[in-house]
């Protein structure tokens, strides 16, 4: 908790969203490596930890802050005009995918008439990056589209019970301090 409560200050990104999505990457493993090679807490690519100045995936400080450094990147790509929450989901599905994917998921969404900031629409439209009568008139090509859809559903879920943990913490506390005034 403290070092995403540490990531969180930097980045001005909840902690709690960190921490569940690092959940959905590793389950908070640092020793996680996936068949794809990406590593450690926040699951990051080499070319990712390397443009964060990261040296070390499986050091878990390392990977927290150079995977939250890189979420607020990936947040500030996200259209301005685009509100919260659809703006955030967006910003989680393309940690996963990739901002380009996540454009022509919106790009896609426009040509059949949908609302390109609308992170439901645009969710329903992200399957048919892994298309072939879509993916290949594409600027980025072929993705697994059913895949960003998945976790921003699961990091979604985490997030929630993390909000619902945190909030009894603090009612707990509240109850312990109203009790020890009385």
């Amino acid at each position: 908790r403290e070092q995403f409560l540490i990531a969180a200050e930097r980045t001005d990104v909840d902690w709690r969203l960190l921490a569940a999505m690092a959940y959905q990457e590793s389950h908070w493993d640092e020793r996680a490596v996936s068949p794809t090679g990406v590593k450690g807490i926040m699951m990051l690519t080499s070319k990712t930890a390397e443009m964060m100045g990261i040296a070390d995936r499986t050091d878990p400080e390392q990977s927290i802050q150079g995977g939250a450094d890189y979420f607020a990147i990936v947040t500030k790509k996200i259209p301005e005009r685009i509100e919260n929450p659809d703006r955030t989901w967006m910003a989680v599905a393309s940690y996963n995918v990739g901002f380009g994917h996540l454009e022509d998921a919106r790009i896609i969404t426009e040509t059949q008439g949908g609302n390109p900031d609308s992170w439901q629409e645009v969710r329903a439209r992200l399957p048919l990056l892994s298309d072939p009568d879509w993916y290949q008139y594409l600027l980025r090509g072929y993705a697994r589209g059913l895949e960003p859809v998945k976790y921003v559903d699961n990091v979604r879920r985490y997030y929630d019970i993390l909000l619902y943990m945190t909030a009894r913490e603090a009612a707990g506390t509240q109850m312990v301090a109203d009790a020890s005034t009385n």
